[in-house]
């Protein structure tokens, strides 16, 4: 299939200047690609991503640091380009019999240092830019550019897809974190976390009811190239990357088997997985002390939802004299100024501004408004009330795991 011309118009205007390396190249023909950001890890948890001898597979890796003497990345990126292979200026191009082949980006020495505002954003785009590039030469046949990271361990069927269809943004692929012993409660507690927010949104009907894990991604090229690649972040770069990918298309969610990632302390972003881990385990008590949203939060969202379509007809005052805590909010984000000027527009363009402009940042501004001003974090224990989550007491490590099996469709090993 011939590439479209917002791909290759992505590719002349917004692309890295990576992409302008390739054609130094040989590069040979694939069935898919994997897109890794590699930063301060070892060669051989590379090799455990997909441990198969597996001649159609192309692995995209940009090995990055913003430090110059990060030694950890340096001798990672020696060690997987000692074997034999091509080389165009900071990229490598490595043929194997017994492994996938690699192509090999080097922004971890002096002169390729990767800003540290940009950090793991702007490796994925350099990765996923190559991917869209080898896309449209025809190199690699899958339209889909899979994003994922180095902690992982991808199920065997991973890439066991049928073609996308042209609607199809994004497909996201479940997860679940394994762990060592002494990460288990911390992150069973943080995998809950995220399934229940998306049950949470999935209840009160929001159009933006998925994970946001940069591991777990697929993108279809044509809408990678509609939305001009991964935005340069050190962290969150996967959460708005799906925010503007729902904009252009839908959002799938795979029921094929997990990812499974690697639970670990990490300072490598400023929130995110090794953070979070890093403060559960902290606690005294996690189980009592950490957070989760009062499942009202969730109700609140869905009545805004459901009496949104009214917005364009009636007056937010009267839409919502019962619930003044989301008039509150209407006020406070500026959505309630905007509206009288959307009124003036068609049903159809008022709907559409509202679903565009409430997305997934505005809904995390609005869970997190009801949460500082009405519904403060509750203990486990309180969201399992029947309204998201089944009714249950979660009170010791044993019904912890249960709640985790429930969400993740984890195997009960007693079974």
């Amino acid at each position: 299939m011939s590439p479209e011309k917002s791909q290759l118009q992505y590719l002349e205007r917004y692309a890295e200047p990576e992409i302008s390396v390739l054609t130094a190249l040989d590069i040979g023909d694939y069935a898919h690609c994997l897109v890794i950001p590699a930063h301060r890890e070892r060669p051989e948890s590379i090799q455990q991503i997909w441990p198969h001898a597996d001649p159609q597979l192309l692995m995209i890796l940009v090995v990055n640091s913003w430090d110059a003497d990060d030694d950890i990345s340096q001798q990672m990126l020696q060690k997987l380009t000692r074997e034999a292979g091509q080389q165009a200026g900071h990229l490598h191009y490595i043929r194997r019999t017994n492994r996938p082949d690699l192509l090999v980006v080097d922004r971890c020495h002096p002169g390729q240092l990767i800003p540290r505002p940009q950090g793991v954003g702007l490796a994925r785009k350099i990765g996923a830019d190559l991917a869209l590039a080898l896309i449209c030469s025809g190199a690699v046949k899958s339209p889909l550019i899979n994003s994922t990271d180095a902690d992982v361990i991808l199920p065997n069927n991973y890439f066991d897809l049928p073609t996308p269809k042209l609607s199809t943004a994004a497909i996201l692929q479940p997860f679940r974190h394994y762990f060592d012993a002494e990460l288990e409660l911390a992150s069973r507690l943080y995998d809950i976390a995220m399934y229940y927010y998306v049950r949470g949104l999935r209840f009160a009907g929001s159009g933006y009811a998925f994970h946001t894990i940069g591991s777990t991604l697929r993108i279809n090229a044509k809408h990678y190239a509609q939305v001009r690649g991964f935005p340069k972040r050190n962290a969150a770069e996967d959460f708005y990357m799906l925010n503007k990918l729902a904009k252009t298309g839908q959002i799938e969610n795979h029921p094929g088997t997990a990812i499974s990632i690697q639970a670990r302390l990490s300072d490598r972003a400023p929130f995110g997985t090794g953070p979070a881990l890093r403060a559960i385990s902290s606690l005294a008590t996690p189980i009592t002390e950490y957070g989760f949203y009062d499942p009202r939060v969730f109700d609140m969202l869905r009545i805004f939802l459901a009496t949104a379509d009214q917005l364009h007809n009636e007056d937010p005052e009267t839409c919502f004299q019962a619930v003044p805590e989301i008039l509150s909010w209407l006020k406070q984000s500026g959505l309630y100024q905007l509206l009288a000027k959307q009124r003036r527009s068609s049903n159809l363009v008022f709907q559409r501004f509202l679903r565009d402009w409430f997305d997934s940042f505005q809904t995390l501004k609005f869970i997190h408004f009801m949460r500082d001003q009405y519904l403060p974090s509750v203990a486990i224990d309180s969201i399992c009330d029947g309204m998201v989550l089944p009714k249950a007491h979660i009170q010791n490590l044993e019904s912890v795991r249960w709640l985790h099996r429930v969400l993740t469709e984890e195997p009960d090993p007693d079974l």
